[in-house]
């Protein structure tokens, strides 16, 4: 086993490495004041440079971590998993394996294996005189095998998928099923694309 620590890279004694692991240039791992839990790295796993990863994260094997990424507290990242160039991972989230994750995922989303999300998501807000730190609204679930474009937004506790496909720039306030297309505002059985639009992985595991 071996670990590569970049130059000015910082690693928390706490922090766990199942393997080989790299943590790039300037990165921080296990950051925040509370150590209750520790970060797990998985075998394989490269951390770029300049990213956070804080308390009580999990990443699994073979994770890679692009440059200017955060990961914050509780989150968990499945195998195989990629989370590019300068994501948001929020507290809690949990991200599946095989995943490609380019945009932000607010508080406690759910993302499920086989997805390509490249958009933001975002809480409803419904009552704004709240506390932000003591407001946990329900969170988007991005199921199985779905993809969601660049610049799309998702609000509040709605359901993606499984295999459905938001385009870019769409903002989704409701659920979406299994096998539909959401485009120019409208939402469209996948079948009806003939296959000039596709999803991610395998119809048996849809479940």
């Amino acid at each position: 086993m071996s670990q590569i620590f970049e130059h000015g890279s910082w690693v928390h004694p706490d922090a766990k490495f199942l393997g080989t692991a790299q943590v790039g240039f300037n990165s921080c791992v296990g950051h925040g004041p509370i150590h209750e839990t520790p970060v797990i790295i998985g075998d394989g796993v490269c951390i770029g440079a300049f990213c956070i990863i804080e308390h009580d994260v999990i990443i699994e094997a073979n994770v890679v971590v692009d440059h200017y990424c955060r990961i914050a507290s509780g989150t968990r990242i499945g195998a195989n998993t990629r989370i590019l160039y300068g994501a948001q991972v929020f507290d809690d989230v949990v991200i599946g394996r095989n995943c490609i994750v380019a945009g932000d995922l607010v508080d406690r989303t759910i993302v499920e294996d086989e997805v390509t999300f490249q958009g933001n998501t975002a809480h409803l807000h419904a009552d704004p005189t709240r506390d932000w730190d003591e407001t946990e609204e329900p969170s988007p679930v991005i199921k199985y095998g779905s993809i969601v474009g660049i610049g799309a937004l998702l609000i509040g506790g709605i359901t993606i998928g499984p295999q459905s496909y938001v385009a870019a720039g769409e903002i989704v306030r409701c659920d979406v099923a299994m096998h539909k297309v959401v485009q120019a505002g409208k939402c469209t059985d996948l079948a009806a694309f003939r296959g000039i639009i596709k999803v991610r992985g395998d119809e048996r595991n849809c479940g």
